[in-house]
């Protein structure tokens, strides 16, 4: 039985063993980027047979290589002298090839290129900039051999980084020339420069002659001392042709210096100044605005500004996402009292940093009590009179404040100097069983310590009894009919009297004609 365990075991074993050993578990990544590399140097000299070779980290079976006179300045017009494939090719261990090439140059006279394509055919590959600067410089025959300058940057190189800087120290440039390698060493440099944006040219392009040339062995350097320039900050695209002891002058290539010897200007501004200017006073949780205005004395430049809060409680902090306008716009709605402090931090392109800061003070806003008896405002010294058994409530709710304290007031009522309830912003009828005058105060206090008082007086007494009640009542309701028997009774005996009065008419005699004449005889 015990054998037989061993046996499953040797056999288990046997199974698992070769998985720890397999390439998936202790192979390491092999690269996804082919690269192929040239043992010889830029610059050699081939009279009669050109010989190269070196290795590679992906098979060649599909690859060709092609040799082209670089004495062209068209890059679509230069010929291609030769081509073919890189048939002598050998593995040498994993995921390695060595490879080498020998031609037959004798009937070629030229600065020439080599250089090697991953296709299959022969047809010569459209010629740009790109492929240039792969190609390895060669020499072919013994004329015309030109210096060649080889691109400054590589042609898939970052724009915005493709430039030297020239800010406080003097520039020294390397100039990656090759010479044939039996040219003797002298030459002479010609610089022309003009103002760009970025790449174009602003102007025309004119002679340039404030530099110096250093040459050492087979290596050319350019010098420019900062002092004597002449050219302002900005960016200056610069053209270069090179010169050989005997006369032959080189391509022309290009290069770009970003020259920033000043610091940028900052001018931080506030909202609040034109308001209040000197000190910057706001109220708690109040906007306030900030900007910037940044100048470098030079377009096409970029600036990196970074915003920081110093807060009341010397803590620091940097912008939220909803504090920042834009690159060169904030937006603060301070919740804390006390002094604060706007940092800005202005880097541009060649470095320079300049540190600006604007202080402000906030004010934290005092509580405002509002207090209602039944919509009845109750203010300061009011005298309150309440009745025992009714219900009522003093509601302190609407007191307010700013917007980040509201939520936190702390309410304090204080009954006969005595603290009575905290926490809670109305009083209730049933806080009260008894009757008596009662001196009260509320207290409203914010998270900052800010407080509001208010001060009155609550009178609460017994309800009026039922039978005196009705007593009263009834001897006003007496009193009332009594008063109206009265009016009613004198209004209709002033009436009736009006109506019971006789008139008695006066009666007067007729005399006759006749009687009138007898007596005015009588009277003769």
């Amino acid at each position: 039985m015990a054998s037989s365990r061993r046996y499953v075991y040797f056999v288990l074993l046997c199974m698992v063993l070769p998985i720890f050993q397999s390439p998936f578990g202790s192979a390491e990544p092999i690269s996804n980027v082919h690269e192929l590399s040239i043992f010889q140097d830029d610059g050699l000299v081939f009279n009669e047979t050109l010989s190269l070779n070196g290795t590679s980290n992906y098979q060649l079976a599909d690859s060709s290589w092609f040799l082209i006179d670089l004495t062209e300045t068209d890059f679509e017009d230069m010929s291609v002298l030769a081509s073919g494939t890189l048939t002598n090719v050998m593995a040498v261990e994993e995921e390695k090839w060595s490879w080498s090439v020998e031609l037959n140059v004798t009937m070629y006279n030229c600065t020439c290129g080599f250089l090697t394509i991953e296709q299959s055919s022969f047809n010569p590959p459209l010629i740009h900039r790109e492929l240039i600067e792969k190609a390895l410089i060669v020499y072919l025959g013994s004329t015309n051999h030109q210096p060649y300058i080889l691109p400054f940057f590589p042609f898939d190189h970052n724009m915005e980084s493709a430039r030297y800087l020239l800010t406080n120290e003097d520039l020294v440039l390397q100039v990656p020339l090759i010479l044939p390698a039996s040219i003797a060493n002298d030459s002479f440099v010609h610089l022309e420069v003009c103002s760009v944006g970025m790449i174009f040219c602003l102007g025309e392009m004119v002679s340039f002659e404030n530099y110096i040339v250093v040459q050492e062995g087979r290596e050319l350097s350019l010098l420019f001392e900062r002092e004597h320039l002449n050219l302002s900050d900005g960016y200056w695209k610069f053209s270069i042709t090179v010169v050989d002891a005997i006369l032959h002058t080189s391509n022309m290539e290009y290069f770009t210096i970003l020259i920033d010897q000043n610091l940028p200007t900052v001018s931080l501004t506030c909202d609040r100044s034109e308001i209040s200017p000197g000190i910057i006073l706001i109220d708690e949780f109040s906007e306030i605005s900030f900007s910037a205005l940044v100048a470098d004395g030079y377009s096409g430049g970029n600036t990196i500004l970074t915003w920081t809060l110093s807060l009341p409680d010397g803590s620091r902090r940097a912008l939220l996402p909803t504090e920042q306008v834009s690159d060169n716009l904030i937006s603060l709605q301070p919740m804390m009292a006390g002094s604060w402090s706007v940092e800005l931090l202005v880097r541009d392109t060649a470095g320079w940093l300049v540190h600006s800061s604007l202080e402000f003070e906030v004010y934290n806003r005092v509580p405002i009590i509002q207090l209602e008896l039944d919509s009845f405002v109750i203010t300061e010294g009011s005298k309150v009179t309440l009745v025992k058994g009714e219900i009522w409530e003093l509601n302190g709710s609407k007191s307010f404040d700013t917007g980040n304290d509201y939520s936190n007031l702390i309410y304090t009522w204080y009954v006969n100097g005595n603290t009575f309830l905290t926490g809670k912003n109305t009083l209730e009828s049933s806080d009260f069983p008894g009757t008596g005058t009662y001196d009260l105060r509320l207290v409203v206090e914010d998270n900052d310590g800010a407080k509001s008082e208010l001060s009155f007086e609550v009178l609460i007494s017994e309800a009026a009894s039922t039978e005196s009640s009705n007593a009263n009542t009834m001897f006003v309701s007496v009193f009332i009919l009594l008063v109206f028997l009265f009016i009613a009774g004198y209004l209709v005996r002033t009436s009736r009297r009006r109506t019971n009065q006789t008139t008695v008419p006066k009666w007067t005699a007729k005399i006759s004609s006749e009687e009138l004449t007898a007596s005015e005889e009588y009277e003769q």
